[in-house]
């Protein structure tokens, strides 16, 4: 990158680069990073555009720029991703959060009873549960996952949060959840089947871990094993919630019926796709 007079210069390069990879949103992501090597607000950089730049951080606004042009999401590069207005630290040990899965903690809220208790399936980086907590203070939740270093990460976000004292995370597989009972289980598991991990986007495929994204086969396997544990946590007239992937809809509708479920209601995105189902366990 060539040194121009000011930062409106160098960023209008860095999009048309990012443009001319094939980056969507090339201006906005020139502009969040740059906010980033500058350590202000992305809302800040119009009051900094015409300052002239400096050396240092001109190197690393060129380094994140180098990292998006490989596809590495601007999320991922910064260590961060808002979810439901507060901010999440990501690592590469979770799930990148996406904002279809806000879906999840909108519904549940309305399921939440007074003082209830929430089950966070395969909590990742805790961006599901700890965003029902920060939302109800009467609410308190368990969250549930395989990995350690997942875990690690969130335990600092409930810290970030504020919200520590009202929940536990336990190491396990989807067998391995508490005994309960609980009001509210939520989950968005692994789901992407096998046969369709290679024709995954790079900054998905090459950046989130393979066991957050697939569990092999159909990819239905993570509700059929949470269904078969759920009478052993989940409270009589309780609800569970989850998250699935585009045509999966009827499947798991399917497995929630034949689990005994009722009162099975499944919710479109903001894209219009079909991506959540809630059902409650019968009294």
């Amino acid at each position: 990158m060539t040194l121009h007079c000011s930062w409106r210069d160098m960023m209008r390069e860095a999009a048309q680069r990012l443009a001319a990879a094939g980056v969507e949103n090339a201006p906005r992501d020139a502009r969040l990073l740059l906010a980033h090597a500058l350590g202000i607000a992305p809302v800040e950089v119009i009051l900094r555009e015409t300052d002239a730049i400096d050396i240092g951080a001109l190197t690393d606004f060129e380094q994140t720029i180098q990292r998006r042009l490989k596809g590495e999401p601007v999320s991922r590069i910064r260590g961060w991703r808002e979810f439901y207005g507060r901010r999440f630290i990501v690592t590469p040990a979770v799930l990148d959060p996406r904002p279809e899965t806000e879906l999840l903690v909108e519904q549940g809220l309305k399921r939440l009873p007074n003082s209830g208790r929430v089950l966070d399936l395969g909590t990742g980086s805790g961006c599901i549960l700890l965003s029902v907590l920060a939302e109800r203070s009467d609410a308190i939740g368990t969250g549930l996952d395989i990995s350690s270093a997942a875990l690690a990460v969130a335990r600092s976000n409930a810290e970030a949060l504020a919200v520590s004292e009202r929940v536990s995370f336990v190491e396990g597989s989807w067998s391995d959840a508490p005994g309960g009972p609980f009001d509210l289980a939520l989950s968005n598991p692994p789901y992407i089947p096998e046969a369709d991990v290679a024709g995954l986007a790079t900054d998905v495929r090459g950046y989130d871990p393979h066991i957050a994204l697939t569990p092999g086969g159909d990819g239905l396997d993570p509700y059929r094993a949470i269904l078969a544990a759920m009478p052993r946590w989940l409270k009589s007239g309780g609800c569970i919630g989850f998250e699935f992937g585009i045509e999966q809809a009827a499947a798991v509708t399917m497995l929630m019926q034949q689990a005994g479920l009722s009162d099975i209601e499944v919710h479109r995105d903001l894209a219009g796709i079909e991506r959540a189902a809630f059902g409650r366990r019968a009294p």
